[in-house]
């Protein structure tokens, strides 16, 4: 079987990658960096690294990319593939969605449909349905649409693992290295999938699918979210250091209260899977082998600010499911200080604060009324940080 993976990136090349390999898989890359595509097939191999268990680690031999612009190529490649799957980030899906739309157009022209699946692994709410959108909005015509219906299945994964830079960069070698979290286990939604279900070791097409991509969101990355905005403006760099520093640790274990009983009380979360879930969350952050930046994991603050995102979601749900999250509101006033003059995200998060306010950012970003109890907790939260000396006014 052969298998195409676009976006090069730590989870892509490294990740599933890995689980595709294992699976004797043949796999080709395609990624809209030309710097990255060129590097690849210049290379020609790297290693998949495990933290923590270099002996786990895996040499990719024979690697072949294209740039995802490539169109006549995607399509040639999908051709001879019955899986797709996208390693992109979830805001690009409509990009990527039209890409995969351009590149059906020029099957349909070859006769050559055929059954296959495209399998999203993307940190996002309903990113299969952003590209299955994006597609079908790119076959404007109906009879285009139908082929595509009947023989593409576009489903979506929840992506546990964590990808990371080098532990040492200066040891590195070959710049394609990847460094990934010892966790082989991808499950897929089934009931998206059509044809024959793969039997694969460590991808678990699952039914009964349902809100898994959204537990995960809201108890892995609102965690790890508030590790980093608070380790952030503790001034600490690692991850993991963050999230076992004294003053961090006790919040973490607060936010994970609130998610667990928001999420089984709001979503009806069976209570003893949500509590594992939270458990092994903890576990991977608080893991020195996993060694990440809090800037990579809080990057882009003002997409994480929105309404349906890792801080806010969460935080009106708990307060539907008559939770008070007061830690939730707490990560989400240092999200709002955060502070990077290398993300122009952040940049412009700062600007805004300045010289429009919290009221605005909420308002505008976040969604939130004046007056609601969100914001009413949030602003709590600053006023907390400026009493733990975290913040100082407007800084």
């Amino acid at each position: 079987m052969k298998a195409i993976i676009l976006g090069a990136g730590r989870i892509g090349r490294g990740f599933v990658c890995e689980l595709l390999l294992s699976n004797h898989v043949e796999v080709v890359f395609f990624d809209a960096s030309d710097d990255m595509v060129k590097a690849l097939n210049e290379k020609k191999e790297y290693t998949i690294h495990v933290l923590g268990n270099e002996e786990l680690s895996t040499k990719v031999e024979n690697v072949k990319a294209y740039s995802i612009h490539d169109i006549e190529q995607l399509a040639t490649s999908w051709e001879e593939s019955d899986m797709i799957f996208t390693a992109c980030g979830g805001k690009n899906m409509p990009a990527v969605g039209e890409t995969l739309g351009k590149a059906f157009r020029l099957l349909l022209e070859k006769g050559a449909v055929h059954t296959s699946n495209i399998i999203t692994c993307e940190n996002w709410i309903d990113p299969a349905t952003d590209l299955k959108t994006a597609i079908l909005e790119t076959l404007n015509d109906e009879e285009s649409k139908d082929v595509f219906e009947k023989n593409t299945g576009v489903s979506e994964s929840v992506i546990l693992c964590t990808g990371t830079g080098a532990p040492d960069p200066s040891k590195v070698v070959n710049e394609m290295d990847t460094w990934v979290q010892n966790l082989w286990y991808l499950p897929v939604d089934k009931s998206r999938i059509l044809g024959d279900i793969p039997q694969w070791n460590h991808i678990q097409f699952i039914d009964n699918f349902g809100n898994l991509l959204k537990q995960k969101i809201y108890t892995n990355n609102t965690s790890v979210a508030s590790v980093a905005f608070f380790g952030r403006l503790r001034g600490i760099r690692r991850v993991a250091d963050a999230a076992n520093h004294p003053d961090i640790e006790p919040l973490l274990d607060k936010v994970y209260e609130e998610i667990n009983t928001a999420l089984i009380n709001g979503m009806g979360i069976d209570e003893k899977s949500q509590l594992e879930f939270s458990k092994n969350a903890k576990a991977k952050y608080t893991d020195y082998n996993i060694v990440d930046d809090v800037t990579r994991i809080a990057r882009d603050p003002i997409r994480k600010l929105g309404p349906e995102d890792r801080l806010i979601g969460p935080l009106k749900m708990a307060l539907k499911a008559g939770v008070q999250p007061k830690t939730i509101a707490l990560a989400t006033a240092a999200a709002l200080y955060y502070q990077d003059p290398e993300d122009a995200d952040a940049n412009k998060l700062v600007e805004l604060r300045k010289e429009k306010g919290i009221d605005y950012i909420l308002a505008t970003i976040s969604k939130l009324e004046k007056d609601e109890e969100a914001t009413k907790l949030i602003k709590e939260g600053i006023e907390e940080l400026k009493q733990r000396g975290w913040i100082e006014g407007d800084a």
